[in-house]
């Protein structure tokens, strides 16, 4: 066990815990592991995931899902802890409930995070204090939750590159080019509901490509051709790439 660096879990159910098979028998830490995929962990047990933190200290890429089994409308709010992977780079985290997540703690060098489930927007007010990222997917995957807008505020990503949009269920955005000074590219994809890109977003200079994919609304298609447009007119020049990709 000691030699592990890629590990990939598919319908499998550990116990860190009580460790009955003895996996980790003779070894307190797997410093070697480097990849850990698609680890599935209930949201009142959140505790294990920091002990998962401690066994494998050098973690570079975590795949994990969070999965609320309770029937119970009512749910104790917790906070998810992963600032121990001090290597941490990549982050696939899945969450069944974000409106029960009271905290957020990540690693300070994250640099790819991809968030999944319902309304999960909830969560990016837990992030934006990550220096280092520069990729940020949110994807929502239930496809039959309420239409709703979407407000960052303030908010601001300071190092973010790249911001992926897919499937989620909101019909207004509203941002400005301050939300991300660093951008270069904004990938929309299955947002079917989102009815335009902010305007602003002609007025960040780093943009270099804007790329929709699967998206029915011709309104928000409309908003992009006015984006590249106005870039066009008022710079002078044709630095913004506009990619289209229907079914």
């Amino acid at each position: 066990m000691e030699k592990l660096r890629h590990v990939k879990i598919l319908y499998a159910k550990f116990d860190l815990e009580q460790d009955n098979q003895g996996f980790f028998e003779g070894s307190s830490e797997l410093e070697n592991l480097r990849i850990l995929k698609y680890v599935g962990f209930p949201m009142d047990k959140c505790d294990r995931v920091d002990m998962l933190s401690r066994r494998c200290p050098n973690l570079q890429q975590l795949n994990i899902k969070l999965e609320y089994w309770s029937s119970n409308n009512s749910a104790d709010l917790f906070c998810l802890t992963l600032e121990n992977l001090t290597q941490l780079q990549n982050l696939h985290l899945s969450v069944e409930r974000p409106d029960i997540v009271s905290g957020l703690q990540l690693p300070s060098n994250l640099k790819k995070l991809v968030l999944s489930g319902t309304d999960i927007e909830i969560l990016v007010s837990f992030i934006v204090g990550l220096p280092s990222l520069e990729y940020l997917q949110l994807c929502d995957t239930d496809e039959f939750v309420q239409i709703r807008d979407w407000c960052l505020g303030d908010i601001t990503f300071h190092n973010l590159k790249c911001l992926k949009l897919s499937r989620l269920s909101i019909s207004r955005w509203d941002a400005s080019e301050e939300s991300f000074p660093q951008l270069k590219t904004l990938v929309i994809e299955w947002c079917d509901h989102l009815k335009e890109i902010p305007l602003s977003f002609a007025d960040i200079p780093t943009l270099k490509q804007i790329k929709l994919i699967r998206c029915e609304n011709e309104s928000l298609k409309d908003s992009a051709v006015e984006i590249k447009k106005d870039v066009e007119e008022n710079e002078g020049n044709d630095r913004i790439d506009l990619i289209i990709k229907d079914l």
